[in-house]
């Protein structure tokens, strides 16, 4: 089996992408900057920019990156530093080594709000912040590139072990954060905000599907392809927590998306993930 190297190995998706991996059967080597506890299997701690590809890598999916919108519009400089500057050392290290294929983390916020929905690849790229402008820079530098590659525009990710504060914490995890602490959910707009949230063991299921599949699209959404409004998905909560306090509507956030939903056909085509997690079974972990 194929030897994968994961950046942002010890994040959120990372860690259970390497945990699959590693149940699997593939030789697994994690690459964070960040320090983290003994892993069953090999932990690197650099920085994408500057490390050394181990010579025996197969295959690289490439997760690491500044995932926060907010902090992309305070820190733009720093944002591009990362997720561009750092795109283009793994692939300048990938070459050297004789990576196969490259999986790369993109992003729905390459669409902004879309004209129409679902959103296919072939929409207009319409970026609204640092942070999906420098996904977009990734991608184009992953199209020129002699190896083979993917670009998979994940949608909402969700699921055990998300951040739960900081500008990294994504609306489930901070919903819950809430309500654990007997405190209002924040609203930030009206609430009529509409996304498309991704089970985070069908997102790495699909990622393992694309290590062996004979072709790659250069594009393709990771989804679930159904809507769910910031409101329904209170409701939903509701449904585990009655106790849950009303939210308290904020502001809308500059760089925020209106609409998100994904066409999934693509995904399905090339990969064939079959039955995925419905949000009402998500929801409780």
């Amino acid at each position: 089996m194929a030897n994968v190297l994961v950046t942002g190995g010890s994040g959120f998706i990372g860690t259970h992408l390497c945990s699959l991996l590693h149940e699997i059967g593939y030789t697994v080597f994690s690459l964070d900057l960040k320090e983290t506890s003994p892993k069953p299997w090999n932990v690197i701690t650099a920085d994408i920019r500057s490390f050394q590809m181990p010579s025996d890598i197969n295959v690289v999916i490439h997760l690491a990156a500044q995932i926060s919108v907010p902090n992309s519009i305070e820190k733009p400089e720093e944002t591009f530093s990362i997720n561009v500057d750092g795109t283009a050392h793994v692939l300048e290290e990938a070459e050297k080594a004789g990576v196969s294929r490259i999986i790369f983390a993109s992003s729905a916020a390459v669409y902004g709000d879309a004209d129409s929905v679902p959103i296919s690849e072939s929409a207009p790229l319409l970026p609204q912040s640092p942070y999906a402008e420098s996904k977009i820079q990734g991608e184009i530098m992953l199209n020129n590139s002699k190896i083979m590659t993917c670009s998979m525009r994940f949608f909402n990710v969700y699921g055990n072990g998300q951040a739960i504060v900081g500008g990294y914490a994504a609306v489930i995890p901070a919903f819950k954060k809430a309500i654990n602490s007997n405190k209002a959910p924040r609203i930030f707009g009206d609430g009529s905000q509409i996304r498309d949230f991704v089970h985070v063991s069908d997102l790495v299921r699909i990622i393992e599907i694309s290590i062996n599949s004979e072709v790659l699209p250069s594009e393709v959404n990771i989804a679930s392809g159904e809507e769910t409004s910031l409101l329904e998905l209170l409701s939903a909560l509701k449904t585990h927590n009655p106790a849950i306090l009303n939210p308290v509507f904020e502001k809308e956030r500059v760089g925020d998306i209106h609409t998100s939903v994904a066409d999934i056909s693509m995904m399905k085509q090339y990969f064939n993930p079959g039955s995925m997690v419905k949000l009402s079974q998500g929801l409780q972990f």
